[in-house]
């Protein structure tokens, strides 16, 4: 079985739920793998699992920045934040956009990097 590697981060995202009109909000992003993500978004947000976001991500100490869509396959309430496990749901284009060789070397650029962790592909993202 093939295993995909995550990294715990702390990246700048934006987002906005699809098909739902509103200003974009700020996530942070602490976990990040080629296939999914964990997002810290403000408490205040009605989200639920299945809703899909639309969302920018800043590759730190450039002028880049990945957009794709993400599908929510869990919340959970962490303190005044909510975590939130997503898929990406356009996988051939954000792989292409955001390949492994270029995920580490944004957890590189990224000050609170710590240690790649491996976890099973078929594994929903967990929050650090």
């Amino acid at each position: 079985m093939c295993e995909k590697k995550r990294y715990v981060v702390d990246i700048t995202a934006t987002y906005g739920v699809k098909d739902r009109p509103g200003p974009l909000q700020q996530c942070r992003i602490s976990n990040l793998s080629a296939s999914g993500a964990s997002v810290r978004v403000p408490d205040t947000e009605n989200l639920k699992s299945g809703a899909v976001l639309v969302m920018d991500i800043a590759i730190p100490d450039t002028i880049m920045h990945v957009s794709t869509e993400a599908e929510i396959m869990w919340v959970r309430q962490r303190f005044s934040k909510l975590m939130c496990g997503l898929r990406f749901k356009s996988m051939l284009r954000f792989k292409s956009m955001l390949s492994q060789g270029m995920i580490e070397m944004l957890t590189q650029a990224d000050a609170q990097v710590g240690e790649p962790s491996r976890q099973d592909a078929s594994s929903p993202a967990l929050p650090a």
